[in-house]
């Protein structure tokens, strides 16, 4: 792999990628001439486990010494991603095993439908290689000391069906009559979801993966059954409907069962190739699609400077002020040449549709894995961040691809409402009696940013980013109004998460959600991310619980207070200092951000819930009055106007 991987980020060649995947199809494939005999795939095995243990660590700022480059990380991924999704080239890997059921399948691993498996041991096992990566629980010492599990890690699996987590309206799989959209032909872009009740059962008798096809083309013609003017239909929102509208389905059958044959497990499995594939998006590239999203942005940017600059060249006859213009236009159009460059070789190297497909799918079978595994509290707990953490990367990256692989409209709806709908553990008791036995379905971001088995704060508050992000747009939030447990959790959660860290994205939250309410009206084109069903439902929240209201109340009250008096101080510091320093004003226009933001949420409280000032305890209209006068003052004397203006 250090000799083949490519060096140098130009020209790009297809071939090289090509060559990664034979010679690995070769390791995969050498039995080495050794006593006791080893079995297939052992060698390729031992050659990811080194990898990994070389770059513990690579995903900390200072990465330590000895870490592989980032293209050796990314190309690695790429071989396994396009063996997971594409098949492999050749027979000679029809000895590879894999946990779930896709007996004599041609599919690659990842569009196989059915019944889904995974080995516990990859997260439960005390490996030297994986000891000491995160997990959602804390670390994995932490977690052997204190919550042992009381299963054999060598000798049990998860089994469930796919789309067991879906509703029948939702559900989309790949056995299904409706397709996920990695599985529709390349001549057509698009697709959908699927469903059916998971289980953990015994290990039984695992298939082979026979090869397939190489072009992703043949791959998908056999797993599509229609076209995509089939499976596009524009459905009304869900959101005005009531309770008994919606129907639920209970997740069934959860156990764990030890394996029939414990040898199989010595063999490589394709879930085991799934599970380094994580680490390596993890380690390399989420930081390449990060720095792909930054160039994107530069180059818009950069073309705006450029016309901008052109437009004033133009309304410009002559003179000194023209030079320097055309000087600017110089260095703005270099900047652009290079960002369109770098935006290029990012869309062909990490946007290719096969590449897209694949991941596509793979988130599919992540969080349905997660959903599976969440309804074991123990054995959730010992998962590794880096799956959360690249399912969530991994959902955005496609949301925003260039180019898109599936219209925003439809990127949940066809295929991966598992991202969105949750089947959360003691849940039901906090539901209305209406629902009777069922287990609810309530998004998975929207129950897990506070899910208090995941002990990472860092990872709660990614979980709370994706939210602010998704309510941004009708498309996505029009999934949040369509789920009746996300309607029940959602208000109470995010007025819990008001917190000390967590303040700031959930006031973001709370002013998508509450957006054309009151004197804070939509502009032009804002209102398509607005929702009267969560503002309702917001107030019914806050008149229901009054001492949560109560609590939360006292909190905008106070962080309000201490916005608008640090705004008022470093407008102060910068008077006293007669000068306008960059930095300063980059903290103020933040802090009067966010003082805004604040009290818009707290006009929607005064706007929705006018009794809990009115009628309610005489400290919440006192502290409003308060807030008000020294905001008057504040904005309004003398000095400050004039200052605030310039």
């Amino acid at each position: 792999m250090e000799e083949v991987r490519c060096r140098q980020p130009y020209p790009y060649s297809k071939g090289i990628e090509e060559k990664h995947r034979d010679l690995c199809s070769q390791v995969m494939q050498f039995i080495p001439p050794v006593t006791p005999p080893q079995l297939p795939g052992s060698v390729f095995r031992t050659f990811l486990q080194n990898i990994i243990l070389r770059n513990r660590g690579a995903d900390r700022n200072i990465p330590p010494p000895g870490v592989s480059s980032n293209s050796v990380l990314v190309s690695l991924f790429t071989v396994i991603l396009h063996f997971l999704s594409e098949g492999f080239a050749t027979r000679d890997c029809g000895w590879m095993m894999g946990s779930g059921t896709g007996k004599g399948s041609n599919l690659g691993f990842l569009h196989r439908g059915g019944q889904q498996s995974f080995p516990l041991s990859l997260i439960l096992k005390n490996d030297p290689h994986r000891v000491e990566i995160s997990r959602l629980g804390g670390s994995y010492t932490h977690l052997a000391n204190f919550h042992p599990v009381n299963i054999e890690p060598e000798a049990e699996v998860v089994r469930w069906e796919e789309g067991c987590v879906d509703d029948e309206e939702t559900r989309i799989t790949h056995a299904g009559i409706r397709k996920p959209c990695c599985c529709l032909s390349l001549d057509v872009n698009f697709t959908r979801i699927s469903k059916s009740p998971f289980r953990c059962t015994t290990r039984a008798s695992q298939s082979h993966c026979n090869s397939i096809p190489e072009r992703s083309a043949q791959v998908a013609a056999e797993c599509s059954t229609g076209n995509i003017n089939d499976e596009i239909a524009d459905k009304p929102s869900t959101s005005g409907q009531s309770d008994s509208e919606f129907g639920y389905r209970s997740v069934q059958h959860v156990r764990v069962v030890a394996l029939e044959s414990t040898s199989s497990s010595s063999t490589l499995v394709e879930e085991e190739l799934l599970d380094a594939m994580l680490l390596l998006y993890h380690l390399g590239l989420a930081p390449n699609f990060k720095q792909a999203s930054a160039y994107m942005s530069r180059q818009s940017h950069s073309i705006s400077q450029l016309e901008e600059t052109d437009k004033q060249i133009r309304e410009r006859g002559s003179g000194e002020q023209l030079r320097r213009l055309k000087e600017a236009r110089s260095l703005y159009r270099e900047e652009v040449i290079d960002c369109v460059r770098h935006c290029a070789w990012y869309r062909i190297s990490l946007f290719a549709r096969w590449k897209q497909r694949g991941m596509y799918a793979s988130c599919i079978w992540i969080v349905q894995l997660l959903l599976v595994l969440s309804k074991i509290d123990l054995v959730f707990s010992y998962v590794p961040e880096f799956y959360v953490e690249t399912l969530v990367d991994c959902f955005h990256v496609l949301r925003k691809s260039d180019p898109p692989f599936v219209p925003s409209g439809m990127f949940i709806k066809q295929g991966l409402a598992s991202f969105v709908i949750f089947t959360p553990p003691n849940l039901v008791d906090t539901l209305p009696h209406v629902l009777d036995d069922a287990i609810p379905q309530v998004t998975f971001v929207v129950t897990h940013f506070s899910d208090p088995r995941i002990a990472s704060a860092e990872l709660r508050d990614l979980l709370l980013q994706s939210i602010s992000v998704l309510v941004q747009y009708k498309e996505y939030l029009t999934a949040f109004e369509s789920n009746q447990a996300a309607i029940h959790s959602l208000p109470t959660a995010l007025l819990s998460a008001f917190d000390n860290r967590s303040w700031i994205p959930v006031t973001n939250i709370l002013i998508r959600l509450c957006k054309g309410c009151g004197f804070g009206l939509s502009k032009h084109g804002e209102s398509s991310s607005t929702s009267s069903v969560f503002q309702k439902l917001l107030r019914e929240a806050c008149i229901k619980d009054e001492e949560l209201f109560s609590a939360f109340l006292n909190r905008l009250f106070n962080t309000l207070s201490w916005a608008m008096t640090e705004f008022s101080v470093s407008i102060r510091e910068m008077q006293e200092k007669c000068q306008m320093i960059e930095f300063q004003q980059r903290k103020c226009s933040v802090i009067f951000d966010l003082s805004a933001n604040l009290a818009r949420v707290l006009e929607f409280c005064t706007y929705e819930i006018p009794e809990a000032f009115l009628s309610g305890v005489d400290t919440n209209l006192r502290r409003l009055v308060e807030l008000i006068v020294f905001v008057l003052n504040h904005l309004t004397s003398v000095a400050d106007p004039e200052f605030f203006d310039l």
